[in-house]
C-alpha cells in the first residue's frame, strides 16, 4: 500500500531543498554501480534471496507501480512493502526511535514508528548523517510501548506484520521505507484524514535495497544479496542494513 502523504515530503524536498537538488541527482550512483533512487526513481535494484534459508519475500518494490496484490498503483511506490501475516519485523540495524504514532493514511488508523540510525553506527563514513526507517501498517497497541530515544539494536523485534488499517480486506504487509537525513529535526502536521504525518526538509527517499547491499556490493550493480539476522554474528565493521524479517534455514 502507498500513503500519499510521501510523495509530498520526497516533492517538497526538493521544492525546499535549492542547490541540494543538483548535488542529489549527481550522487545518486556510488562506486559499486548501486542506484539511491532520489526523487523515487526506478534504481533496478533487485533482491536475491540467500539459498538454503526461508526469506519472507518482498512483494512489491521501490519506484513499482504493481501493488502487493499485483494491481497497478495509484502512485508509484515510496519503499518496499513484504512479510508474512503475525510475521516479525526486525531493526535493520542499531538506532533509537524517534517517533511512535497512531497514522490514518485513508483506510484506517493504524501504527507507524520511525526510527533514526546515525551514518557511524552503520560503518558510513560518507554521504548522509543520518537514516530514517519507517514502519507502517502496523498494530498501535504492538508498538505504544516503545518509547521516543530508547535505543534499537540489530535484529530487535518492533512489531508483527499486519494488514493497511487492520482490515482483512488487505493483504498483509509492512511498508517500509528508508529516507537520508541531513539534519535530524521532525515537524509534525495533520492530514485530511486526521492522521498525524511527519516532516523533515534535509530528508530524502531512497531504495531501501541500496543500504540492503552496502555490505556486499553487486558485481552487476543490481543483485542486492540479502543478509539474514544472525544473532551470533559480529556486526562492528558491518556495513548498511540486514533484513528486516528472519530467515530460518529451510
Amino acid at each position: 500500500m502507498l500513503r500519499v502523504v510521501v510523495i509530498w515530503k520526497a516533492v517538497a524536498f526538493f521544492l525546499f531543498a535549492g542547490s541540494n537538488v543538483a548535488v542529489a541527482h549527481i550522487a545518486d550512483d556510488d562506486v559499486s554501480g548501486m542506484k539511491k533512487g532520489y526523487e523515487v526513481r526506478g534504481t533496478s535494484l533487485v533482491p536475491v534471496y540467500p539459498q538454503g534459508y526461508a526469506c519472507s519475500p518482498l512483494t512489491s518494490l521501490y519506484a513499482s507501480w504493481v501493488d502487493v496484490d499485483g494491481s497497478h498503483r495509484q502512485e508509484i511506490h515510496t519503499g518496499v512493502d513484504g512479510g508474512r501475516l503475525g510475521e516479525w519485523i526486525l531493526a535493520p540495524g542499531p538506532g533509537v526511535v524517534k517517533a511512535v504514532w497512531e497514522a490514518n493514511w485513508g483506510w484506517g488508523n493504524e501504527g507507524a514508528l520511525l526510527l533514526v540510525h546515525k551514518a557511524s553506527e552503520l560503518n558510513l563514513d560518507d554521504g548522509a548523517s543520518f537514516y530514517y526507517t519507517v514502519y507502517d501498517h502496523l498494530r498501535y497497541d504492538e508498538i505504544k510501548h516503545l518509547r521516543v530515544g530508547q535505543k534499537v539494536t540489530r535484529g530487535m523485534q518492533l512489531a508483527r506484520v499486519s494488514r493497511p488499517g487492520g482490515h482483512a480486506k488487505y493483504l498483509p504487509e509492512v511498508h517500509w521505507e528508508v529516507w537520508e537525513v541531513d539534519a535530524d529535526r521532525l515537524t509534525w502536521t495533520t492530514n485530511r484524514f486526521g492522521g498525524r504525518e511527519w516532516r523533515n526538509r534535509s530528508a530524502r527517499l531512497i531504495d531501501p535495497l541500496y543500504m540492503l547491499g552496502l555490505h556486499e556490493p553487486p558485481e552487476d550493480g543490481r543483485s542486492i544479496s540479502i543478509v539474514p539476522f544472525d544473532p551470533v554474528a559480529d556486526y562492528r565493521a558491518f556495513r548498511g542494513f540486514t533484513y528486516i524479517f528472519d530467515c530460518p534455514k529451510s
